[in-house]
Order: structure tokens, then C-alpha cells, then sequence
């Protein structure tokens, strides 16, 4: 076995004490780094997706065509097909829910008037059933009007301060949007090289590691995207059952928007926890506006699925997919929450199985070194 460099220690030793002593600048520092590996960053996880389904159409592509002529057209031809697939439901996603989202802002805006007028009326009355004094109206009017004055004048106040932070949003954001153009056109560069790629990395692996540590990198490197794509397959579907159970649900009930807000449930279910919060916000504002009678027919409905979805759909297809049994994806649900919000719950399911895959492997390897393969 090669010996380690005493001195390369020493040096790593040196510099994490430097970095740890001076934290500030090593945090700006990865800050920087951060803010440039972001596209690359971005590109990868583009690559990674798109080449889930890339993948499926080249083993319909080599089937079909086999050997002949046009399989040297392959590559391209099912990375076209992907990126085509991909925009269309998108652009279809937005064409579909827009639209709605703005019909039903206007109808809103038309009933809110007549709406207000109700609400001030059955007010009155309520006052007047409880035996509110006038002294005690006015004082609550009053408490009221200073509300809404403090509102108006924190506004008038601060309307530099919020001209700022609405820069800042709008820089962030053009940032960000950048930031996916630069990765878009890198995981089409990856995609369309990702052979030449991997056999790249493969030889710099076994250039600077010994045979038998390169082997085990490449071993979990494989585990590793194994594991990651069943779990995108494993949420496309969870999504897809879950939009058609509720397009399904919707439409026996006679609710309105039974498209759209399937549509949107699936789409969103694919942020764990936030993402069906969200649509359950959008949805009961739609139904809200169009059938108001329906709203809590619509709450239950919304509730007894997601209950089948958190207890049965998830852990069973996702926990399938990745290897982890109900309790273990749970789990890394709730700490992926707790460590990194929405990016840690989607991260952290594939990571737990990555890991139990891996100690599942040397707890085997050690028990058949102690000759207990079957304990």
C-alpha cells in the first residue's frame, strides 16, 4: 500500500487551520466559488434529468433501427426528441394554467366590490345582534383606520428602501435565469459527449487512484446514478398517479378547474411537502372564486389524497425505486427538511439510499469474512 505524503498532510493541515482562523474570507471565498460553479452546477442536474428519458428513447431508438444507417444518428435525434418532450409539456403546463390563473384574478377583482359590501352589512348586523355600543364601534373602527394609516404610511416611508429590494429581486432573479441559460447549453454539451465523458473521468480516476480504490469510486459513482434515476422515475410517477387521481376525483364531484388543478397538483408534487401546499393554495383559490359552495368538499378531498399519497404512493413507489423501505424514506423526508428546506427533502431520499446501499455492502463483506453470510 502507498504511503502517504507527510508533507501533503502537513500542508492540508496548514491550510484547513488558515481557513478555519479566518472563516470570513473563506466564506467569500466559497461564495465566489459557489457563484461560478452555479451553471455548471445547474447544467449537470439538466443533464442528469433529460437524460432519464434520453436514455428509454435510445433503447427504443437501437431497437427500431438496429444496425442500419441511421443509428449513427442516434444520440442527437433522442436528445432533440427529449428536449422536445420535455418543452412541450412545459409550455403546454403554462399555456393551461396561466390563462385560468388570470380569469380568475378578473373575476375576483369583479367580485370583491359587491363581496366587501356583504361582508360590511353582515357585520353590522353581528354588531348589532351582540349589543355593540356605539362607543365600541367607533373604537374599532378607529383602531382599524389607524391600522390601514400605519400600512399607508410604512409605504410612503419606505418607498426608496423597497424600490431597493425590488432591484436587488430583479437582479437575483436575472442572475439565476442566466445562470440556466449558461447550464442549458452545458447539459446539451454533456449530454451529447457524455460517452467521451465518462471515459475521460474513468481514465483520470484510475490515473491518480490504485486499481482497487479506483474500482470502488467508480462502484458508487454507478450506485449513485442508479439510485438517482430510479428516484426521478419513481417521482414522475408518484406525480402522474397523483394528477389523474385527483383529475378523477374532481371531475366525479362536478368541481370546476378539474384540469387545471390536476394538472398543477402534479406538476408541484415533485417538491416534496411545499409543492402540494402551494397547490393546495392555488386550488382552493380557484374553487373559492368559481363554486365558493364547494370549498370544503374540495379541503377534504385534497386532504384524504394527500394521506394516500404521503402513505402509500410515496413510500412505496419512491422508497421502491431507491431502495428504502416506508420508514427510511420518511426519515430522510423530515431531516432533508430540516437541513436544507425544499433542496434537502428532494436531495437527501436519494442520498439515504446511496448510503444504506453502500453499509448494506461491507456489513455483507464483513459477515462473510467472519463466515456469517446468513445471520
Amino acid at each position: 500500500m502507498k504511503e502517504r505524503n507527510p508533507y501533503c498532510l502537513l500542508a492540508f493541515a496548514i491550510v484547513l487551520i488558515w481557513a478555519l482562523w479566518n472563516y470570513n474570507v473563506s466564506l467569500k471565498l466559497l461564495a465566489g466559488i459557489y457563484d461560478v460553479l452555479l451553471p455548471f452546477v445547474i447544467g449537470g442536474c439538466m443533464a442528469f434529468i433529460v437524460n432519464v428519458l434520453m436514455k428509454k428513447l435510445e433503447q427504443y431508438w437501437r431497437r427500431i433501427f438496429k444496425q442500419s444507417v441511421v443509428s449513427r444518428f442516434e444520440r442527437p435525434v433522442c436528445l432533440l426528441l427529449s428536449l422536445a418532450i420535455i418543452i412541450g409539456f412545459l409550455a403546454f403546463f403554462v399555456l393551461t394554467i396561466v390563462p385560468e390563473l388570470h380569469a380568475s384574478m378578473k373575476m375576483l377583482v369583479k367580485m370583491l366590490p359587491p363581496a366587501l359590501a356583504k361582508l360590511n352589512i353582515y357585520l353590522q348586523q353581528k354588531a348589532q345582534e351582540l349589543s355593540f355600543s356605539a362607543d365600541e364601534l367607533a373604537v374599532v373602527q378607529a383602531q382599524a383606520k389607524e391600522v390601514y394609516q400605519t400600512m399607508l404610511n410604512y409605504l410612503q416611508n419606505n418607498k426608496r428602501l423597497l424600490l431597493e429590494q425590488t432591484f436587488l429581486a430583479t437582479a437575483s432573479v436575472l442572475e439565476v435565469l442566466a445562470s440556466c441559460v449558461i447550464g442549458f447549453v452545458v447539459a446539451i454539451y454533456c449530454l451529447l459527449e457524455k460517452h467521451r465523458l465518462a471515459r475521460n473521468f474513468k481514465c483520470v480516476i484510475f490515473a491518480f487512484c490504485s486499481k482497487e480504490r479506483a474500482a470502488y469510486i467508480l462502484h458508487v459513482l454507478q450506485t449513485a446514478e442508479q439510485i438517482f434515476r430510479g428516484f426521478v422515475g419513481g417521482q414522475l410517477v408518484v406525480a402522474l398517479l397523483l394528477g389523474v387521481m385527483y383529475f378523477v376525483g374532481m371531475t366525479l364531484c362536478g368541481f370546476p378547474y378539474a384540469t387545471v388543478i390536476s394538472l398543477l397538483v402534479a406538476v408541484l408534487s415533485l417538491i416534496p411537502i411545499l409543492g402540494t401546499l402551494i397547490s393546495a393554495l392555488i386550488g382552493c383559490f380557484l374553487i373559492l372564486v368559481a363554486a365558493p359552495e364547494k370549498i370544503w368538499y374540495f379541503i377534504i378531498l385534497y386532504i384524504v389524497l394527500q394521506r394516500i399519497e404521503a402513505d402509500l404512493l410515496y413510500p412505496k413507489i419512491v422508497g421502491k425505486a431507491v431502495g428504502l423501505s416506508e420508514l427510511w424514506v420518511l426519515a430522510a423526508v423530515t431531516i432533508g427538511a430540516s437541513l436544507g428546506g425544499v433542496a434537502g427533502m428532494i436531495v437527501c431520499v436519494p442520498l439515504f439510499s446511496v448510503l444504506y446501499a453502500l453499509l448494506a455492502e461491507k456489513v455483507k463483506r464483513l459477515l462473510a469474512e467472519k463466515n456469517l453470510p446468513n445471520l
